[in-house]
């Protein structure tokens, strides 16, 4: 019960840090988008395995990420 208030008090705190780190970035990390995508498509991806993977950073073009997994074997819709 001691710990209640102490943890009503942090509530609050947490979403100002978040809040104020998300700010202070004016512009997307062009260079980093991309980074490592494609890994993080085939761990999503899993046993199935990875159909399509699409990653793109540009300043006038925007961010684009895409990733597919393959449709189960077996499976019809």
């Amino acid at each position: 019960m001691k710990s209640l208030p102490a943890l009503l008090l942090a509530l609050p705190l947490v979403g100002c840090i978040s809040l104020s780190s998300s700010e202070t970035s004016s512009a997307p990390d062009y260079a980093g988008f991309c980074q490592d995508k494609e890994l993080q498509c085939k761990q999503n991806c899993g046993d199935l395995g990875v159909q399509s993977f699409a990653c793109k950073a540009a300043p006038r073009e925007g961010l684009e990420y895409r990733c597919e997994c393959k449709k189960p074997a077996g499976r019809t819709l």
